[in-house]
């Protein structure tokens, strides 16, 4: 594809993001919401491999039945009440309607389904635009949602997600499917505590969104596809074993990386609200995830499971020095960010 055309195509889906975040009018979000899809399957297909184009038509028509689903919803939402206003209070038909979409468009448990697929036939860069970026908009539509009525489905939908999350990735060894039920588990925190506190929220996802580039523009530059591969990244870089590590780690929320800001923080919100026997559930999930997350610290530093052909190569220092490349850049600034960066986040949760 032409960069020209690329980028063109990239700041369309931008823009959609945008009119998403600022319209208050639910046609108007809906063109947004189809704008930013319809510019990022040419996107996702540029490569044109039979595996890619799969799950491009896959995603293509997720997005279009989520849409349909919205549309229907704001349309007996103006029939009933005169007004496409996304401030009205909702009505049940419409607020089930709602919840059905924003669940398919963040790949929320039980409709979570079609998100490893596509995530496993996606290259690492078009991956990350479909589980950062595209997550950006359904999540603000959620909060705004949430704002407006107290909803039992989503809270249920949040708490399936994260124990999905950490059960479908236990037997995975494609590091695509990984991230994955990663980002499902993740996406169910952000809507529990969406629920009771939408500045957390909002904070959470921008932790989340830091970490998930690290790790995607990391396994990227490593060109890692199975947890098997993950014992030749020493010999790649000696520097890429603690980078993994970290990042990981710090996805797991183990203290005290950038990660753990994120379930410490949603965790303080619940209990305060007395959300204390379904937090354990929320745990209990992040427990489940957090053995695939060390699973894949363990292969990284050369110490994999039975299962995996480890191979034996030696690291060479090169003398020639060259100036380090702006992609290089961007992965040192959003590793460093989402490993320790929390004396940046402690004065954003204090404010809070």
């Amino acid at each position: 594809m032409h960069r020209i055309v690329s980028i063109f195509l990239f700041l369309t889906v931008v823009s959609g993001t945008i009119i998403v975040i600022t319209s208050e009018n639910w046609f108007i979000i809906w063109v947004g919401l189809e704008l930013s899809t319809l510019a990022l399957v040419p996107i996702l297909c540029s490569n044109f491999s039979p595996r890619n184009v799969e799950a491009s038509i896959k995603y293509f028509l997720i997005q279009a039945l989520s849409a349909a689903l919205l549309l229907n919803g704001a349309l007996i939402q103006a029939w009933l009440t005169g007004s496409w206003s996304i401030l009205d209070p909702v009505n049940n038909v419409t607020s089930l309607c709602l919840s059905i979409a924003l669940a398919f468009k963040l790949g929320l448990a039980p409709c979570h389904f079609w998100f490893p697929d596509v995530l496993q036939g996606l290259p690492f860069l078009q991956g990350l635009i479909v589980a950062t970026w595209q997550k950006i908009a359904p999540l603000i539509l959620l909060f705004y949602f949430s704002q407006l009525t107290f909803s039992y489905l989503i809270i249920s939908t949040g708490l399936i997600s994260i124990l999905i999350g950490g059960w479908g990735g236990l037997n995975q060894t494609q590091v695509r499917k990984i991230l994955a039920f990663s980002s499902i588990g993740n996406m169910g925190w952000i809507v529990v505590t969406s629920i009771y506190s939408t500045k957390a929220a909002i904070s959470m996802l921008i932790i989340y969104l830091v970490i998930n580039t690290a790790i995607f523009l990391l396994f990227d530059y490593l060109n890692v596809s199975t947890l098997g591969h993950l014992n030749t990244t020493s010999q790649l870089s000696p520097i890429s074993v603690s980078l993994v590590i970290l990042i990981i780690l710090s996805l797991g929320g183990l203290p005290p990386l950038t990660g753990f800001m994120l379930k410490f923080t949603s965790l303080y919100y619940l209990i305060t609200n007395e959300f204390i026997l379904l937090s354990s559930i929320m745990i209990v999930g992040s427990l489940l995830s957090l053995f695939f997350y060390l699973r894949i610290s363990f292969n990284n530093k050369n110490d994999p499971f039975p299962q995996h052909i480890m191979s034996i190569t030696t690291w060479r220092n090169n003398s020639i020095i060259s100036p380090l490349s702006i992609k290089t850049w961007t992965i040192s600034i959003f590793s460093v960010l989402s490993a320790l960066a929390i004396p940046l986040t402690l004065p954003l949760y204090i404010n809070i």
